[in-house]
């Protein structure tokens, strides 16, 4: 079983959906016209699901979609992605070569996969000036990630406890010390790497879903331009981030039953959407935010920007939608004062659908 497999599907329709998109392009005119601040920079796109699940032709609207921005705590998506990955691709590679202990497992991933992971590292890690020689070198903790899994269980290969705490610490609690420690257990030659596989992240461009900061200034970061910072070592473009979200949607992403796990997450992350940063939809709306991962950061100007990929229920119409958007950038208003224009114009799109 290979760790690397190629681009992962792009769920989305080729061109975008002319309704929603010109909904989306009216009522951001609209509101850009009455001073309304935060959606001149805005970021977003809107995909929908209902009707099109499992298919590559989900109809979409954006705006800027292709900006790299830095997003802060929503990258911690990709650690949580890729280590899904390496759990399957782990446990694939048990179950093919019939091995039963762990020792005999982790000895095979040293071997399989390791040499792959160095071949694959992007070279935005392998020339970088920031990191040191071990940073570019680092495979792996491989016991620190992953165990044999209970007899009986769904998996061979599976995470350990260390490691399902780390997930619950970043994604349901939306802390930094899990996404460290899940970091920490990848390293940045098989993060990104895995993501540049993916067609993620797009190596030549240095452009898509980018990881290589580990919330906790312990590592040094590996960082590439983006549109509203200096650069960054968290960042991604909206549609790059919205293919990953629809692809979870849809149980695509590393596969079912991963896909479900990581919407397990990410759906007991609504409980604490109040405390992290206010849902884009007070409850008992129309809308109502599923699943996410709130993103809180400050740009080396020191304001403060928010961003958020969610999955969205329609309650009046019963649809569901993607929905990513990016750079709202406070610069002394409120969160909620913040987020209520994207929140109009987030409105107009999928109402259009």
């Amino acid at each position: 079983m290979p760790l690397f497999t190629g681009p992962v599907d792009d769920p989305l329709a080729f061109n975008n959906n002319p309704s929603m998109q010109n909904a989306l392009d009216t009522t951001r005119q609209q509101l850009s016209d009455a001073g309304t601040p935060t959606v001149d920079d805005l970021a977003v796109i809107v995909v929908a699901l209902t009707g099109f699940e499992g298919g590559l032709n989900h109809p979409w609207a954006a705006i800027r979609d292709q900006d790299e921005c830095y997003s802060a705590s929503l990258i911690k998506i990709a650690a949580m992605y890729t280590a899904f990955d390496l759990r399957s691709s782990a446990d694939q590679l048990a179950g093919d070569l019939g091995l039963t202990t762990w020792p005999a497992i982790e000895a095979a991933l040293k071997a399989t996969f390791d040499p792959d992971i160095g071949a694959h590292t992007p070279s935005q890690i392998k020339v970088s000036t920031a990191l040191r020689a071990e940073d570019k070198a680092r495979r792996p903790n491989y016991s620190a990630v992953l165990r044999l899994g209970p007899s009986g269980g769904v998996f061979t290969v599976d995470f350990t406890p260390a490691q399902v705490a780390a997930f619950e610490d970043m994604m349901v609690q939306q802390n930094d010390p899990g996404a460290t420690t899940t970091i920490h257990g990848l390293g940045y030659p098989y993060l990104d790497g895995k993501l540049a596989d993916s067609a993620l992240f797009d190596s030549t461009s240095a452009t898509g879903l980018w990881l290589a900061g580990d919330y906790a200034g312990i590592w040094p970061a590996a960082r590439i331009p983006c549109v509203n910072d200096v650069d960054t070592a968290q960042g991604t473009t909206a549609r790059q981030l919205v293919r990953l979200l629809t692809l979870l949607a849809d149980d695509k992403l590393v596969g079912p039953t991963s896909s479900q796990g990581m919407k397990a997450l990410m759906a007991r992350a609504g409980t604490f959407f109040a405390s992290t940063s206010p849902p884009i939809w007070p409850p008992g709306g129309q809308f109502v935010a599923t699943h996410g991962k709130v993103g809180i950061g400050s740009l080396k100007t020191g304001q403060t920007v928010l961003s958020e990929g969610i999955l969205v229920s329609d309650t009046v119409r019963g649809r569901s939608f993607a929905v990513v958007y990016q750079n709202v950038i406070q610069d002394g208003l409120t969160q909620r004062q913040a987020l209520v224009p994207v929140a109009t114009l987030i409105e107009a799109a999928l109402n259009a659908f």
